[in-house]
């Protein structure tokens, strides 16, 4: 679904203040994947994203999607700005119309569609965002921060796009707040079989959304794998001034003294599964 060759995008090339950014990226993400992007501030997390739908072209290497490079002309990038949904962090400061469904229908608008047509996405990408009919006559800036988050999701989602990238879509939101953007998110995915990239700070919204997990280091690639072997390496994260899930933490405290519990767990859920285990085993014996 995305192919990255040999990237590399240098601010400011030339001058006294250059900067490399991302240095020598190479990747492939499978279509129909929930993908985590992980690394400490300066990584290089958002200038890649900012890629794959061509909002900033490279200095060297290439973009594929679907096997096309999306700067081959201006056609291919424009269908490729389509294709590829990119949600900024705090997309609510985004919202600019009169009211909600203008703001939704905006992108698909863009795309030239049919007025019906654009109807029916909107109400679409508000059911599955949680954007309520009620909301659609109301101005954006009547709402609530958590439901102009939505509103600014659901205008993205609008669009259908095959590949849904977002940057930190849950920062500032309280746990469940969190959980209902995070989980409309995944309902987007199984709904569409669409390919979702996710940047986070939250360990515990990587572990547990995400199929696998690419780890940025000092601007390149540090480790790229299923999101279960990622947070086994505990030692190589924190070596790197990254955190692991809290329930690890917990896990690992618990081992010490209960060797025949795994400490290696990464979601709350495995943890109460792998706690159970030992309670039975206990009852048994």
């Amino acid at each position: 679904m995305i192919r990255i060759e040999n990237l590399t995008h240098i601010y400011n090339k030339g001058l006294p203040t250059e900067r490399v950014a991302i240095d020598n990226i190479n990747l492939e993400i499978n279509k129909g994947e929930i993908v985590g992007i992980i690394g400490h501030t300066g990584s290089g997390k958002s200038t890649l994203i900012q890629h794959f739908n061509g909002l900033i072209k490279p200095t060297s290497g290439n973009v594929y999607i679907d096997g096309v490079d999306i700067f081959e002309n201006k056609k291919v990038l424009r269908n490729a700005r389509f294709d590829v949904g990119l949600v900024f962090q705090y997309p609510e400061y985004q919202l600019f119309e009169e009211n909600v469904f203008k703001d939704i229908a905006f992108g698909p608008k863009n795309m030239g569609l049919s007025a019906d047509d654009i109807k029916q996405r909107v109400i679409r990408a508000s059911k599955l965002t949680g954007v309520t009919l009620e909301m659609l006559d109301k101005s954006p800036f009547e709402l609530s921060g958590g439901e102009q988050r939505r509103v600014a999701i659901a205008g993205v989602i609008a669009m259908e796009p095959k590949i849904l990238v977002l940057d930190e879509p849950a920062a500032g939101l309280d746990p469940i707040g969190r959980r209902e953007i995070l989980g409309q998110i995944k309902a987007y995915q199984k709904e569409k079989d669409a390919t979702i990239i996710l940047v986070s700070h939250s360990m515990e919204d990587i572990a547990e959304y995400t199929d696998r997990v690419i780890v940025l280091n000092d601007r390149k690639i540090f480790d790229f794998d299923t999101t279960e072997n990622i947070f086994k390496r505990t030692k190589e994260l924190r070596e790197i001034g990254l955190e692991i899930p809290h329930i690890t933490n917990i896990m690992e405290t618990i081992n010490k003294t209960y060797k025949d519990i795994n400490g290696s767990v990464f979601t709350v859920e495995n943890a109460k599964n792998e706690i159970m285990k030992y309670i039975k085993r206990g009852q048994n014996d």
